[in-house]
């Protein structure tokens, strides 16, 4: 039973696709010239495509355009410690490949 239920929803489901690619098809294509109408189409894209690039808000919320500037003088020196001079080697784990692809624990100290 659900074997023959199984196969008359299975033919049902062809049967609909065919009809319905049947009535659903494109029908021929017209070309026209219609260069005219396509060229004051994309004008009025550029247009209005411009005017919402020049409405947008910059990064700070303001409507006005914001330029680089370049830096003037020289970095302003930071007071504080130096770098740290460590008087013993600094050392940690590491993992590395022998010519056989195996994988082995070495120390590596600086």
């Amino acid at each position: 039973m659900l074997t023959t239920t199984r196969q008359f929803v299975t033919t049902g489901l062809v049967a609909l696709t065919i009809a319905s690619t049947a009535l659903v098809t494109a029908s021929q294509a017209e070309a026209h010239d219609n260069f005219g109408r396509g060229l004051a189409a994309g004008v009025a894209g550029a247009i209005v495509g411009g005017a919402l690039v020049a409405g947008a808000t910059n990064a700070y919320g303001y409507g006005a355009p914001v330029y680089a500037t370049a830096p003037y003088g020289p970095p302003p020196y930071v007071y504080g410690r130096g770098p740290v001079v460590s008087y013993y080697p600094s050392c940690h784990i590491a993992w590395h490949q022998d010519r056989w692809g195996d994988m082995y624990r070495v120390r590596v100290c600086n």
